[in-house]
């Protein structure tokens, strides 16, 4: 075998910045996705048979449990390439460690102790590849009483402080959907690994992203710390008398956040809302429509059941309103302000078929946003990387494979 270190010719911002994924699920690998979306060449190292256990999460394209039709793990992989390796045994170490020396970042999401175990370490890894920046994402980072302590999405939230604020100050708190938390983390993973390697362009050295879940959803927290340090108070919930506005309320299709923001006086909301009795003086002040809340609440009801949601919310711009209306994933996808920003890109995945996918949040005036990639078939790019940039045999990856290393 002859080393031949090359890497593939890639465009985008980080062209040129080659990232290993290790992680599972989804906190380490959208990091490693965002990544891939600015053009950094991201290779998914998965276990060998049955690679990232999100493989193995509904739902799936076409209702087909199939490990190439998870629809959380085709979304959050695309842009990347993809090899098998079992990092546990010795040939399949010196494999990834011919990988780490020519990185410049390693993403992973594995306990503590684990990592460690598997050395995964940064102390290890830094051995190896000085410049390496190491980004792990963690529910509670590398330190501290709770390092080792695994969590979901739920407790991470609610350990963060968030949970604590978030629906009716008479009922439980509310959890946000859709394991928002761990996308959370895999943004502000994102940005840390982009500020070391920014760093190491000056001091030559890598460094470690020490990422906690439940510490990114506390630092957006920027009013209840403060209050409890500043005044003792715990701020609680919402609460109930008076809270019919800026929050979600039923319309005749849907649910709206009917609002008393903006720069016109109360007089335009009731005209818009269209109930006759919204005139009345009491609710012409925030004290008076918190003293007849519940009055408000009923009026604001019969008024909102005539109106559908887009006719709302297009009304209340042109009256300079700040009204809102709760889209659906249908609603979504057909968004005409999305569409025609060009959010959504078409993807062709071999196995799961055509199908459009969100795209970027942010824009670079610079840099056009593409998907050249789908999410990789497990273990796709082994021939391509083991052979065509590392120099290893054909008849190495047979043997390899015959040994379980990948």
């Amino acid at each position: 075998m002859t080393s031949v270190p090359t890497r593939p010719v890639t465009s985008g911002i980080l062209g040129g910045l080659r990232v290993l994924d290790l992680g599972d699920q989804v906190s380490g690998p959208f990091c490693a996705k965002l990544l891939a979306d600015y053009g950094a060449d991201v290779i998914k190292i998965e276990p060998p048979r049955l690679g990232d256990s999100a493989r193995r999460a509904g739902p799936f394209a076409g209702d087909d449990p199939h490990p190439e039709k998870s629809i959380p793990f085709l979304y959050i992989n695309t842009n990347k390439r993809g090899v098998t390796l079992d990092i546990t045994v010795a040939s399949g170490r010196r494999l990834f460690e011919g990988l780490v020396a020519k990185a410049d970042v390693l993403v992973e999401n594995h306990a503590p102790s684990d990592a460690s175990a598997r050395a995964l370490d940064y102390a290890t890894l830094a051995k190896i590849n000085p410049g390496l920046v190491v980004t792990s994402i963690t529910p509670f980072g590398q330190t501290g009483p709770y390092r080792d302590m695994e969590a979901t999405d739920i407790v991470t939230t609610a350990l963060s402080g968030l949970m604590y604020h978030s629906g009716d100050s008479d009922k439980e708190p509310l959890r946000n959907g859709l394991d928002q938390s761990l996308y959370v983390a895999g943004i502000n993973g994102a940005v840390a690994t982009l500020a070391a390697v920014f760093q190491r362009m000056t001091t030559g050295r890598g460094q470690h992203a020490d990422v906690s879940v439940a510490e990114c959803l506390s630092s957006h927290l920027v009013q209840p710390v403060p209050y409890y340090n500043y005044m003792g108070a715990i701020k609680g919930r919402r609460p109930i008398r008076g809270s019919a506005f800026e929050e979600l309320m039923p319309a005749r299709d849907g649910y709206v956040i009917p609002s008393v923001q903006g720069s016109q006086p109360w007089s335009t909301v009731a005209g818009l809302i269209g109930v006759d009795e919204l005139q009345d003086e009491k609710f012409t002040t925030g004290a008076g429509r918190i003293e007849h809340g519940e009055e408000l609440k009923d009026l604001l009801t019969q008024g909102l059941a005539q109106w559908d949601r887009k006719p709302l919310f297009q009304a209340s711009g042109e009256r300079r309103l700040v009204f809102g209306m709760a889209q659906d994933a249908g609603d979504l996808y057909h968004c005409p302000h999305l569409r025609e920003r060009g959010f959504y890109v078409e993807v062709e995945h071999p196995e799961a078929g055509t199908v459009d996918y969100p795209g970027l949040g942010p824009r670079l005036s610079d840099m056009e946003y593409q998907v050249t990639r789908p999410a990789p078939l497990l273990g796709q790019h082994n021939q391509e990387i083991f052979c065509g940039e590392m120099g290893y045999s054909k008849e190495d990856l047979v043997r390899l494979r015959e040994m379980g290393a990948i």
